[in-house]
């Protein structure tokens, strides 16, 4: 169990510091478990609307929560951890409707299930199961009897892996389990995801070390959370295993001290024990440290594995310029509609192409409009920036940054790439298609592929029949998909839908070319149709919807699905070249 005890505040003279670090390393001893479920995948038997999907139970927020149906037994809510790790906790915090009965199960595979430990005569509150030892991918809680009338509800599920557990990616390394020096533990700002945050003295040369587990060696994208409530960057140098990867790293202002958002690196891990340690360069120290999360291993130099065997058909929901300044009080606000439909749908991810937020793309406008309603979907979006998204007052991309962190930068950058089943998925910033460093990547990553079929989403369309029409910015990006055999391109931008049939980067129709699908027409206001492009399809301006996406190892198709739950557009079936 983790030793409980007041830590001082910062009205504590200097001299106490000293006596404070001390305390928290002995505290570390018994408190370093690795966070292994934040915004991990998860899935429920049941959910009691939308606004309460498996994912609320993972996403490390006290105002979130997932919910069951009402009066049905049994119920169970499971997480995907990512990879088999060994498990020795499990926190549950219920909200009023609790499990007066359950299990604690873990699986390999989702299906053969294994129980850890069966509850009975529980009272809700927080459920601490610790000195556990289990190993499985999944951890399932399985209610068997509810405490109340109604269905089960928890703010969150936290499972932990013992320290030197391998981090699957996503898992959470708090600051204040970490070894110190020069600095210390407090807890008097809010806005801090674990028991506390580490507040850096004022000298050069303070650090906060975590120690991690890789199962494989290769470089991941570390992202530290921080606050900096001064008016100056807090510059820190970042080793790994005794090697700086970076020095003079500037954590810039937040705005205050809870304000919080995130710093993402490159991190070059060894398989086993890794140290990151952060230390302080100046002497105003370092910024307020919350945590260190590590991301999956990059793909853009990915191992090549054999296809998948037997088939692989999976669904992925798809569209851009979502979020307008509006609630489902209104009823002319649009993206509550749309994210119903995401529900409807249950993809395997989420594509979104661009100005996920407007007008500004602030942090309080994502956390006020966009997170209540496609924020259900977050830890399966795979976001790209649009150009709403360079407005932020804060600096370019600070609110998506902020809201997104690792999500959309996963391996460092706003441009990434992922497989699934036989597909290469490929998501760019076309803001910055002038960026050498982005065509480089981008030429590696086509290079390095072993997929059969490739997919690619930006915000900014090559052709469009709408209101901005042809961006011909991206045509070297055309070219250079085009020449790789890509078969799919999803774009937002344009307020409207259209479909295009196979083309060359030069717009000719070839039927060896790339079906484009622009989907902006997922909540921002809808713009007409000025002047048809010649490849054009099919158009819809005025009509609100999602882009459902349907793919095999060899194959896909779409449909736009309105508000109204119509098909208001089917595409044939394509061929992967």
């Amino acid at each position: 169990m983790r030793w409980k005890r007041k830590l001082p505040t910062l009205a504590v003279a200097s001299t106490m510091l000293v006596a404070t670090a001390l305390i928290v390393i002995v505290d570390r001893a018994d408190a370093a478990d690795v966070l292994l479920s934040h915004n991990r995948p998860a899935t429920s038997s049941s959910t009691e609307s939308s606004e309460y999907g498996p994912e609320n139970a993972v996403d490390g927020s006290a105002t979130s929560r997932w919910a069951s149906v009402e009066g049905s037994d049994p119920q169970w809510l499971r997480v995907d951890l990512g990879s088999s790790v060994a498990i020795n906790r499990v926190k549950l915090t219920w909200e009023d409707a609790y499990g007066s009965a359950y299990r604690l199960e873990t699986s390999p595979d989702g299906t053969a299930w294994t129980t850890v430990k069966t509850v009975t005569g529980a009272d809700g509150g927080t459920d601490d199961h610790t000195g556990l030892s289990a190993n499985g991918r999944y951890l399932r809680v399985y209610g068997t009897a509810r405490g109340t009338s109604y269905g089960y509800s928890l703010w969150e599920l936290e499972v932990y892996g013992p320290d030197g557990t391998p981090d699957p990616g996503g898992a959470d390394h708090q600051a204040e389990n970490a070894t110190l020096s020069q600095a210390a533990v407090f807890s008097n700002h809010a806005g801090y995801t674990g028991t506390g945050f580490v507040d850096y003295t004022d000298v050069v040369g303070g650090y906060i070390e975590w120690t991690v587990t890789a199962a494989a060696a290769g470089s991941r994208p570390g992202t530290f959370r921080y606050a900096n409530g001064t008016t100056a960057g807090r510059p820190l140098s970042i080793a790994v295993n005794g090697v700086t990867v970076t020095s003079g790293l500037v954590f810039n202002p937040t705005g205050s001290w809870s304000t919080w958002t995130d710093q993402t690196i490159n991190v070059p891990l060894q398989a086993g024990a890794n140290t990151i340690r952060a230390t302080a360069t100046t002497a105003t120290g370092g910024p307020n440290m919350d945590k260190l999360t590590l991301g999956t291993a990059p793909t853009a130099s990915p191992t090549p594995s054999p296809s998948p065997t037997g088939g692989t058909t999976f669904t992925v929901a798809a569209a851009g310029d979502i979020a307008d300044q509006c609630t489902a009080s209104s009823s002319s606000c649009q993206h509550p509609k749309t994210a119903a439909l995401v529900t409807a749908m249950n993809p395997e991810f989420v594509i979104t192409m661009g100005d996920n937020q407007y007008d500004d793309a602030r942090l309080s406008d994502f956390r006020n409009y966009f997170d209540k309603t496609w924020g259900k979907f977050k830890s399966k979006i795979r976001p790209a920036p649009g150009n709403h998204e360079t407005y932020d007052p804060a600096g370019e991309y600070a609110g998506y940054k902020s809201y997104f962190g690792s999500i959309a930068y996963p391996q460092g950058k706003s441009y990434y790439s992922f497989n699934h089943g036989n597909w290469h998925f490929i998501v760019l910033n076309s803001n910055s298609f002038d960026d050498d460093a982005q065509i480089s990547w981008l030429q590696a990553d086509l290079a390095a592929n072993t997929k059969g079929c490739i997919a690619a989403s930006w915000h900014h369309p090559l052709y469009s029949s709408g209101d901005h029409g042809n961006d011909p910015v991206s045509r070297p990006i055309w070219q250079m998909l085009y020449n790789e055999g890509a078969d799919l391109v999803l774009n937002g931008h344009d307020h409207h839908y259209e479909r295009f049939g196979p083309q060359d980067p030069d717009g000719d129709a070839d039927p060896n070319g790339i079906v484009e699908l622009l989907g902006g027409m997922a909540g921002a206001p809808p713009y007409p149709i000025v002047n048809v492009q010649p490849n054009s399809l099919k158009r819809l301006s005025g009509t609100y919807g999602v882009i459902k996406l349907t793919f095999t190892d060899s194959t896909f198709s779409s449909q736009l699905i309105g508000t109204d739950g119509a098909v208001k557009d089917t595409s044939p079936t394509y061929t992967c070249h």
